[in-house]
């Protein structure tokens, strides 16, 4: 895929499973809201979990908001979560110590530190996939390093034993 626009669910879904399909090693993925339609979406979580099964060292690491905010809307991403507990980290950011910085109401994914998929609009998936690295990219995968250096697991899901 080159370089595109994204606007709703369909392209966002294309976008997000020609990053999965092409990444080889590590995704950083921050979302201050948990689509169902895009992030539980039982073909993105399929090749998230054959992905993982053929190349066991990849590693996904997921900053979302509180699991009781999105965890009954999102029932695949759960169960994936809970199978794979050392691919897939999932932790919350600490509200008390993250920057307050525009982009932190956006979403955006970075693979392999050269693919980014960013949306502008995190709850109707407006945004743009750019598949080759960018300054902003950089930029984007230095704020997710400050913030998952802060979080934490969440509790409740720390309480269900992920």
């Amino acid at each position: 895929m080159t370089n595109a626009i994204l606007d709703g669910v369909d392209d966002s879904r294309r976008a997000l499973l020609d990053m999965l399909a092409g990444m080889r090693r590590t995704l950083y993925l921050y979302t201050p809201w948990v689509r169902p339609a895009l992030y539980d979406d039982p073909e993105v979580v399929d090749v998230i979990r054959s992905r993982v099964v053929n190349q066991p060292k990849l590693r996904l690491h997921l900053l979302l908001p509180p699991a009781g905010e999105w965890r009954s809307h999102c029932p695949h991403l759960m169960r994936l979560s809970e199978r794979l507990t050392t691919a897939l980290i999932l932790r919350t950011p600490n509200r008390r110590e993250i920057p307050d910085v525009p982009e932190l109401g956006q979403a955006f994914a970075i693979a392999d530190e050269r693919e980014l998929l960013h949306f502008s609009d995190p709850r109707r998936l407006i945004g743009s996939y750019q598949p080759q690295p960018t300054e902003r990219l950089k930029e984007l995968l230095e704020l997710f390093q400050r913030i998952w250096s802060r979080s934490q697991p969440d509790p409740e899901l720390s309480r269900l034993g992920l």
